[in-house]
């Protein structure tokens, strides 16, 4: 077997200074003298020229071959080499709000219709695409009487169930209301009667409904989810209720409001990010109803930073309490519709989908159906890092915010029902990262409380179950501390 060149474990190039040593070998025994003796002669200096380029031309044909492999191509290459399994890097996205958008009944927001944060500095998002803010897809509506008349049919249909009310001679509008607000008994909504109009409020906040009213009811405003998408790219987090600001004036827009989980954008997917996507990814031609369905949800659910998936394929429940012969989907991050979406076109006939949020979706013939999955349950993780110094090294006067850099990288990488484990996740990386130390004790903290306050700490593994996920988040670098000790 070749000792240069493509061996069985991959191409072993030949550096300058063997290549070096193969030229004098040739030089020195085809002419009889030593051609190393004077390494400032002209031949000397002549054949290193020459042997620079034949290293570079071994180094040049390594890195092609490095460029056809995803576990080795960087850059415009790793773009090429991923596209073999049809996958593609991940480009930058906004982050998409949800918004409460109250309107007249009907009401045409144009695409680019604008809004913005009541913070300081201000945060923009705006509308891609028209939209139409209506009863046919409401979730909250403010219904009034638009003719009162004796023995009249007042009806309201809610998701195409019927709800009636006959009014009497007597009747004031008020009373026909309160009719109608007797009469639903639907449990997907709450009802109640303010300022003189029948308020019909979704339970699920994120749900969209239809409504269809008798000619003598009409609404005075119906509220429906449109989204919103952030001017910059990436990911954007703000608390529910800050936007609340019209900047584009729409005839019949009357408020915008946040109160359901934003969908999270990204910056464009760096090469290490898409080669630990890949792997997920590349199953999504997979005929494998699990590995499918977690591929098909990473590459068409924006938003989604982690997922899991498990199987019961016995006819009894399991000890993780699935149903027999169900599929339980943990999703971190997305679109609860479209993660639902996913499940329902990857998922094989007969399998229930598991889990504690309930997605109404249309199924093959246009009737609702609900799929399931569940959320993972935050573990909040804290750090305490004790050093002992190297006195042979010089400790970084920035050695506190360097250890606290990399324990954070360290655990945006943690998947979902992943112990953390310090010796293998963190410390390695800091020793690497950080001279002048010469042992680390570090000692953690775990609670599902973001708020608690960490009363002692201990050492070893922080154990995860499979629907949990450990989080130490940016914004909580406090969570981390760094001390010197003995």
């Amino acid at each position: 077997m070749a000792k240069y060149g493509l061996t069985k474990k991959g191409p072993n190039i030949k550096r300058l200074d063997t290549i070096m040593d193969e030229f004098h070998d040739v030089l020195s025994a085809g002419w009889n003298i030593n051609t190393r003796h004077n390494p400032n002669s002209y031949l000397n200096v002549q054949m290193t020229a020459i042997a620079d380029k034949f290293a570079e031309m071994w180094e040049l044909g390594k890195a092609i071959y490095d460029a056809k492999y995803p576990w080795s191509a960087e850059g415009a290459n790793l773009d090429n080499a991923v596209q073999y399994g049809g996958i593609a890097r991940e480009g930058p996205q906004a982050t998409i709000y949800p918004m409460h958008t109250e309107c007249i009944d009907g009401t045409v927001l144009p695409s680019d219709t604008r809004i913005r944060t009541d913070t300081n500095p201000a945060v923009g998002f705006a509308t891609r695409t028209v939209e139409i803010v209506s009863r046919s897809a409401f979730n909250r509506a403010r219904v009034r009487v638009a003719a009162l008349q004796d023995g009249a049919i007042y009806t309201v249909a809610l998701n195409a169930t019927v709800y009636s009310y006959t009014s009497s001679a007597d009747n004031t509008e008020l009373d026909v209301l309160a009719g109608l607000m007797a009469a639903i008994d639907d449990i997907n909504f709450t009802t109640a009667i303010n300022d003189g109009l029948l308020l019909v409020n979704s339970i699920d906040p994120q749900r969209r409904h239809n409504m269809i009213l008798s000619a003598n009811l009409t609404t005075e405003s119906v509220t429906s989810i449109v989204h919103f998408f952030s001017e910059e790219d990436g990911e954007i987090g703000l608390p529910n209720g800050t936007i609340t600001e019209i900047v584009t004036a729409v005839p019949g827009l009357i408020s915008v409001i946040n109160l359901i989980p934003y969908i999270a954008g990204r910056l464009r997917e760096t090469d290490v990010e898409l080669r630990q996507s890949y792997a997920d990814k590349i199953f999504h031609r997979s005929n494998r109803m699990l590995e499918s369905i977690k591929s098909a949800i990473l590459l068409n659910v924006q938003g989604v930073n982690a997922i899991a998936a498990y199987q019961n394929d016995t006819n009894l429940v399991d000890a993780d309490g699935r149903w027999p012969h169900s599929v339980e989907v943990i999703v971190d991050g997305g679109s609860d519709y479209e993660i639902a979406m996913q499940i329902r076109d990857r998922k094989a006939g007969g399998i229930q989908s598991f889990g504690d949020v309930e997605v109404v979706v249309p199924g093959a013939q246009n009737e609702p159906m609900v799929e399931r999955f569940n959320r993972p349950q935050y573990v909040f993780v804290w750090f305490r890092i004790i050093l002992t110094l190297n006195p042979a090294e010089q400790l970084p006067s920035n050695y506190a915010e360097a250890i606290t850099a990399q324990i954070l990288e360290a655990m945006r990488t943690v998947q979902l029902g992943v112990s953390i484990v310090p010796q293998r996740l963190i410390d390695g990386r800091i020793y690497s990262n950080v001279p002048g130390i010469a042992f680390i004790d570090t000692r953690t903290f775990a609670s599902v409380d973001s708020s608690e306050i960490p009363d002692e700490y201990q050492s070893g593994a922080v154990v995860i179950t499979p629907r949990q996920r450990a989080v130490t988040a940016v914004t909580e670098a406090t969570r981390i501390e760094v001390v010197i000790g003995g």
